[in-house]
């Protein structure tokens, strides 16, 4: 698993004193959010309070379901450290489509930037199947006459352009 700043920021903010363990760090196995921690069940309401407090102040938006707080953040780059493989087949497909069809989306591109984050920080594997997931998503938009979200072309490449 890839510690990319995203999860280093939240670990950091997850460093508040007296709490019964670490509170768990995973990946939100729902597309809508990207990290999830179990932190209300390892603190007290002062602790937790103080928490909601510090990841509303560095930019995340949270919700809390099942004792659980669900988080997430948009990043228009990708974040620092969030993937070490190689752009396959598919980011290169991707990529192309995005090249080939300037209009884009009114929506946000957030959702896509969660997906490639999560498989970024799984591996090569996950992240071109991620890839080839949004490569058929978007050929079906294109053939719609839909337009394609806005992303930043560093998910496909890995540089800055």
């Amino acid at each position: 698993m890839r510690m990319n700043a995203l999860r280093k920021e939240l670990q950091e903010l997850m460093q508040i004193p007296q709490t019964a363990r670490q509170p768990a760090l995973r990946r939100s196995l729902s597309e809508y959010w990207l990290y999830s921690t179990d932190f209300p069940a390892v603190s007290d309401n002062e602790n937790l309070t103080l928490f909601l407090k510090a990841i509303r102040n560095a930019g995340w938006e949270f919700t809390e379901e099942k004792g659980w707080i669900l988080m997430r953040k948009p990043a228009m780059e990708p974040p620092e450290g969030w993937y070490d493989g190689s752009f396959g087949t598919e980011a290169a497909c991707c990529l192309s489509l995005l090249d080939r069809h300037e209009k884009k989306a009114a929506e946000e591109p957030e959702t896509v930037q969660r997906m490639l984050i999560k498989a970024g920080e799984e591996g090569e594997k996950k992240y071109e199947a991620a890839c080839a997931c949004l490569h058929r998503d978007w050929a079906a938009r294109l053939r719609r006459g839909e337009p394609l979200p806005e992303i930043n072309r560093m998910y496909f490449t890995g540089r800055k352009e």
